[in-house]
């Protein structure tokens, strides 16, 4: 008969001996305790980052550099610009007066463009000859069917020492005139510019339109009206339309005037003074232009500096710290 004995010793499990011999092993040393690697980690970790913070850095100086040149705008060319047309105040506004929505202020596909043109002329002459060429721009104004607005000569203690002269003349003679007038003396300077308010006076020419039919209709349901009530309402409605085309009148008249004639303002300099002038104001626009191109130049180095320098400031800090933790864990 089996003994308990035999029958634990039956079903008591082996050891496997590779098990033995690693126990046996480890316990001849005392249990060394085993570190976690984690060190190369974190090494890595730090230049991932500075190598993202680098790439950001980069590509921020890539778009200051790239997108702050802005392209240059042709001078004494037409502005497609339209001036605002002041709005009565006093009045409520009826929809019927509201200015035509979608493209309304440039006024494409009008084959008649209303252009307002302006020049300016600067002259320089002997002071003896001021009451020639003055008398000279007067007749030349005159001779095409223009007119001088205004006019002005300025006596210093030697006799005349500059002159202004505002003229107006048909725009289609502005040429013509410019080069009768650059004939007088020398031409020190010359601008022109132009300005298109067809857009405006597209605008102001509908608004009328329908203001007149407005009143048109006005005007026969007043004839209609059978209340006292409703006839002075619709009278106190044909005030406001009346007003408002009286203004909407004036407004197209001075559009029609400020195109159908053009600005020409001659500015008349002693020629010794012109020089003079124009010697030191040619000197000044160098100095403000050089100091102008060092402070673009001082904007677009900061502008990539500082982001660069405040990246690198942040990874230094991010590996010094991550350095700091390692050492603490290998001395833990």
């Amino acid at each position: 008969m089996r003994t308990l004995e035999d029958v634990l010793e039956e079903i008591t499990p082996v050891p496997d001996p590779d098990f033995v011999a690693d126990m046996e092993w480890r316990m001849g040393r005392g249990f060394p305790r085993q570190r976690k690697r984690r060190l190369p980690a974190l090494r890595a970790r730090p230049l991932v980052a500075v190598a993202a913070s680098m790439l950001l850095a980069l590509l921020v100086a890539v778009s200051l550099t790239g997108g702050g040149e802005n392209p240059e705008t042709p001078g004494a060319v037409a502005e497609l610009t339209a001036p605002r047309v002041a709005q009565d105040e006093s009045a409520t506004v009826d929809p019927a007066f509201a200015p035509p929505s979608g493209g309304g202020a440039i006024a494409p596909g009008t084959e008649v463009r209303r252009i307002e043109r302006s020049s300016q002329l600067t002259l320089a002459s002997n002071p003896d000859e001021f009451d020639r060429i003055a008398n000279a721009i007067f007749r030349i104004a005159d001779n095409r069917d223009g007119f001088v607005l205004q006019s002005s000569l300025t006596q210093g203690e030697n006799g005349f020492s500059g002159g202004s002269f505002d003229l107006r003349v048909p725009a289609a003679e502005l040429q013509t005139t410019l080069g009768e007038l650059s004939a007088l003396a020398t031409v020190r300077a010359r601008s022109e510019s132009g300005t298109d308010v067809t857009g405006s006076f597209v605008s102001i020419r509908d608004r009328l339109r329908t203001a007149r039919a407005l009143r048109a209709s006005l005007l026969r349901r007043l004839e209609l009206a059978i209340t006292d009530t409703a006839a002075n309402a619709i009278r106190r409605r044909l005030d406001i339309v009346g007003s408002r085309i009286t203004r909407l009148r004036g407004q197209l008249r001075d559009v029609r005037r400020r195109t159908e004639f053009a600005t020409v303002f001659v500015e008349l300099i002693d020629e010794d003074a012109g020089a003079v002038a124009g010697q030191t104001d040619e000197a000044l626009d160098d100095a403000v232009g050089s100091l102008e191109d060092i402070f673009t130049f001082l904007i677009r180095a900061a502008g990539i500096l500082l982001p660069i320098a405040l990246v690198a400031s942040v990874g230094w800090l991010f590996v010094t710290r991550a350095r700091k933790r390692a050492r603490e864990r290998a001395l833990a």
